[in-house]
């Protein structure tokens, strides 16, 4: 009898994670994701953005990086934009540019 519960409460689990597992990946792919080239030139200027722009409405990850001149967002296309994801970097005082990438060679 304790066998039975067992596997009965072992076999809900699996499908609790599963169901779990499959409304996360639908979650991740709702995301969009936009690079833009800015004028930024030193350690303060990343700071500051990093010290604003993640905190954007929508943002689910922010990366900028210096060498490249680059921001980089994942976000949720639901809550913003890309253009009002421009905006917020040029209310930094930076311009932002955005880089068209080529998905169908890939």
């Amino acid at each position: 009898m304790k066998a039975r519960i067992s596997i009965i409460i072992m076999a809900l689990l699996m499908v609790v994670s599963v169901g779990a597992f499959a409304a996360d990946k639908k979650k991740q792919a709702a995301y969009q994701e936009v690079t833009f080239v800015t004028d930024i030139e030193c350690k303060n200027c990343v700071k500051k953005c990093q010290a604003n722009l993640p905190y954007e409405k929508g943002i689910k990850d922010c990366k900028i990086d210096l060498a490249t001149k680059t921001v980089y967002f994942k976000f949720d296309p639901k809550k913003t934009s890309k253009e009002k994801l421009a905006k917020a970097i040029e209310r930094l005082g930076y311009s932002a540019s955005e880089v068209q990438t080529d998905k169908g060679n890939k």
